[in-house]
């Protein structure tokens, strides 16, 4: 399979389909376009017969350092914030739709929607020294869209404490609450490898199943906090946008 964006890789092998983020230029950044591409991919790959498990990786240092500022400090309208947030939230929402595991391979950094992306993956596996985290609000941003994610994944508690004081954390200390696991050994690539060949030997059912179960306990809930976040990351990218016209006079 190919992708729409050329700055996203497909790659194929026994059963496993790895999508590739290559914006190393820009850290794997994600403008809208390689988020809609991405989402797409997925979607794509769940709906394969021939795809038994998904890997996330991302090219050069890091994982991804999440949107693209430069494209959301361009958002004053809005229909434009509308647009983004939706398309961010469908990127978010992704991996969660489909039947097929996720895996996220963090190395170097996972940070604002780039973590949430990972977290919102079935498996998270990490390189010691991969730095997570949500900076937004040391930039003035409510992390709206990430949220309802990380409530869900890591509790109302440890939420607070990750995104309010937009505290960069590393890998070790995700693992210490079950966010993420580290390599068996010091190389993330070889144990996500390990792990998706034994995933794909699982009869797809199964697998599907499994997934379906720890997935549906409160869909509900999170479907509906997505709406009120979508709406809250609309008005934050607006009032940003004000703010700046209001400085520039």
């Amino acid at each position: 399979m190919m992708s729409r964006d050329d700055r996203l890789r497909v790659e194929d092998a026994d059963g496993v389909r790895r999508l590739v983020l290559d914006r190393p230029e820009a850290r794997n950044a994600l403008d809208g376009a390689l988020a809609a591409a991405l989402a797409e991919a997925i979607a794509a790959a769940g709906a394969d017969p021939s795809v038994r498990v998904v890997v996330l990786a991302g090219a050069g240092a890091g994982f991804s350092a999440g949107a693209d500022l430069k494209e959301t400090a361009r958002i004053s309208d809005p229909a434009a914030a509308a647009a983004h947030a939706h398309r961010m939230r469908l990127l978010l929402d992704a991996p969660g739709e489909i039947d097929k595991p996720v895996i996220a391979q963090v190395h170097g950094f996972a940070l604002g929607a780039g973590c949430a992306l990972a977290l919102a993956c079935d498996v998270v596996v990490c390189t010691a020294d991969a730095r997570l985290g949500f900076p937004e609000m040391r930039h003035a941003v409510v992390p709206a869209l990430v949220v309802p994610g990380i409530v869900q994944r890591a509790g109302p508690l440890l939420a607070f404490d990750l995104l309010a004081n937009g505290r960069i954390f590393t890998a070790t200390e995700a693992a210490i609450p079950g966010l993420v696991v580290l390599p068996a050994g010091t190389d993330a690539a070889s144990d996500v490898a390990r792990r998706a060949a034994e995933l794909a030997a699982h009869p797809p059912e199964l697998l599907a199943a499994v997934k379906r179960m720890v997935r549906t306990s409160d869909r509900s809930d999170q479907a509906s906090a997505m709406d009120a976040a979508e709406q809250v990351n609309v008005e934050n990218r607006l009032r940003r946008a004000r703010t700046t016209r209001q400085d520039g006079e």
